[in-house]
């Protein structure tokens, strides 16, 4: 998981063997990082628009007005303008909720003619919801993509080859036929723009239209590489996010801010984690053993060892300081820190901008929208399934029994859209937040899944080099990397050529060179479950209370169109007849089976 945390980018490790796994860097990417492994914190001219963050005393607090748009107010009795909480509405009458059984949340009433900013636009999530959108409002206003590009030719060139050229628009493509180019970019509005500079880096002509016209902010934009450079993570996942809400600031008719977060901003306490926002200083463990987290030191630490390491020693020292920074506060990666500060960051500085956070938890495949098992590269769970069915990972450090939270992308676009609309309709300042995760509701073991995946390569096993069908066994499961080391090591030499039969006949040349290639393959694999292990033996689940209410409050119509109940997924099936096959298809490239392209 060198990006393990919710949809990685295709990657490959730097070996040309013909039985090279997937990488581990390999990148359980999130939303979309293009871009962001190159900009660091160079210098401490670039932190200090996040010094000064606003600050709040409990002793400056005398009562709390419990009306529709809730003031605090001070000692003198004055109204404090810096500080929102959220609206405190009287119960629902009976009369109320039977009005919002019959009428929903008005989800098609809110998309008409509304206006969006995404960032993050060209990454695998962003497309699914942009599509379903597009889909089922073709009256929506415009979309404004933020694309980093070097220069406005490019950055529509981006999106005519990424997004209007790509497959998952299928059934848009069918319902416009010849028109459907022109219907897209009728909607479609590329900016070109970098979320880690101020303003987005965005030009002033296009800044206008843009703080004129934006009705909503989508921020799908993240750096999800769980061993990155600390400073690199920290620009992606926490600064650029509070750039963003200072953007935000500037719009006229904003009527909500949403961002794309994660299950696992919770860290690595067990039991259930709940759908709580973050204040700024919370850590992951016991206070009483710990100090507060400082979001601020933690910037101004990274941008400090900048200026005094060697240069040739800072990559390095930058992943080594990020995860020892991630632990010693309860996360088990700078990814998921890193992402939870920028939580922080926006609950401490939103000001009257009403907030959603939505937290996915790892993100795969499409379930049924627009079409079963689309996917872009390779996701959290996709090198494990991918590597099984070639033969390559015959074993894995993993407990069978730990629950892999997995959820269909076209059900967590189906979340962001419906919350979208219930809180843009309202408006009011405030801060939400939403799972949409599977392991309360209908939880998959990291054994059920490679079940699921040997029954499919059983049926329909993948073609080696040769053309010939290649046989998988049960997987073995390991508890200690010791042990799965020792493993992997010896059936990498043995199916390199480098058994005690088979071995001592080669001559030294060809001995040295498959020794070196079993060696890097080995040393891959090992990192690889280094970078896993943390979620292969994870005990927590994740409480999605907000989300199943926000279910029940959809009208019958609603529900139907924006499906997201997970209760509904039959994991065997899903892999089996939606996510497998749509890994062949559309990161491996390989043709499906009759039996697949009949699904």
């Amino acid at each position: 998981m060198s990006s393990l945390l919710l949809g990685f980018a295709s990657a490959t490790f730097p070996c040309k063997s013909s039985m090279m796994i997937a990488s581990p860097h390999t990148a359980i990417r999130a939303h979309s990082n293009e871009g962001a492994n190159s900009t660091f914190l160079s210098s401490k001219e670039f932190r200090k628009p996040f010094l000064q963050l606003p600050r709040f005393s409990q002793d400056n607090v005398q009562n709390i007005a419990p009306s529709r748009n809730m003031a605090i107010k001070n000692k003198n009795n004055r109204n404090c303008h810096d500080v929102c909480v959220a609206t405190v509405a009287a119960p629902p009458t009976i009369m109320d909720m039977a009005r919002e059984l019959r009428d929903g949340i008005g989800i098609l009433n809110f998309l008409e003619g509304r206006n969006f900013l995404v960032t993050g636009a060209t990454g695998f999530l962003a497309k699914v919801l942009i599509e379903k959108i597009l889909r089922v409002s073709p009256n929506v206003g415009k979309i404004f993509l933020l694309i980093k590009a070097k220069d406005e030719q490019a950055a529509m060139d981006r999106v005519k080859d990424e997004i209007i050229g790509c497959e998952l628009f299928k059934c848009l493509r069918q319902q416009y036929g010849e028109g459907y180019t022109n219907f897209m970019l009728s909607k479609l509005v590329p900016v070109n723009g970098d979320i880690r500079e101020s303003n987005m880096g965005i030009g002033d002509d296009s800044f206008c239209q843009i703080t004129q016209e934006v009705d909503v902010i989508i921020n799908s934009a993240a750096n999800t590489t769980l061993d990155e450079r600390y400073d690199a993570a920290l620009v992606a996942n926490t600064i650029a996010p509070s750039r963003l809400l200072s953007f935000a600031k500037k719009c006229k008719k904003l009527s909500l801010f949403l961002h794309l977060s994660t299950t696992y901003v919770n860290g690595e306490r067990p039991g259930i984690l709940m759908e709580k926002a973050f204040e700024m200083g919370d850590s992951r463990i016991d206070s009483s053993t710990q100090g507060k987290l400082d979001v601020h030191h933690e910037i101004n630490l990274a941008s400090d060892l900048i200026e005094t390491l060697p240069p040739n020693e800072v990559p390095q020292k930058l992943k080594e300081i990020g995860l020892a920074r991630a632990r010693m506060y309860g996360w088990q990666n700078v990814y998921q820190m890193t992402k939870a500060m920028g939580e922080m960051m926006i609950n401490a500085d939103r000001g009257r901008v009403p907030v959603v956070i939505v937290r996915p938890s790892v993100i795969e495949s499409t379930f049924q929208e627009p079409f079963p098992g689309w996917i872009q590269g390779y996701r959290v769970l996709d090198p494990l399934i991918l590597s099984y069915g070639k033969g390559r990972l015959p074993g894995f450090l993993v407990d069978p029994d730990t629950v892999m939270d997995v959820v269909p992308a076209d059900l967590v676009a189906n979340v962001i859209i419906a919350a979208m609309a219930k809180h843009g309709i309202v408006a009011s300042p405030g801060i939400d937040v939403y799972h949409a995760a599977s392991s309360t509701v209908n939880p998959m073991t990291m054994c059920d899944m490679f079940d699921y995946s040997h029954d499919y390569f059983a049926a329909s096993p993948l073609m080696d080099n040769q053309g010939d069908e290649i046989q998988i066994a049960d997987m073995e499961y390991f508890s200690s990397i010791d042990s799965f080391s020792s493993y992997i090591q010896k059936d990498i030499a043995e199916k390199g050529g480098l058994s005690e039969e088979i071995g001592p006949n080669l001559n030294p040349k060809q001995r040295s060179r498959l020794e070196a290639r079993c060696k890097r393959m080995t040393e891959n694999l090992i990192h690889l479950a280094k970078l896993y292990e943390p979620y292969m033996f994870y005990r927590a689940s994740f409480d999605s209370w907000n989300t199943r209410k926000l279910m029940r409050q959809m009208s019958t119509e609603e529900s139907n169109k924006f499906p997201m109940d997970l209760k509904s997924v039959n994991w065997e099936d899903y892999f089996a007849n939606a996510h497998i096959p749509g890994l062949k298809r559309h990161v491996i490239k390989k043709p499906s089976s009759p039996r697949q392209d009949s699904i």
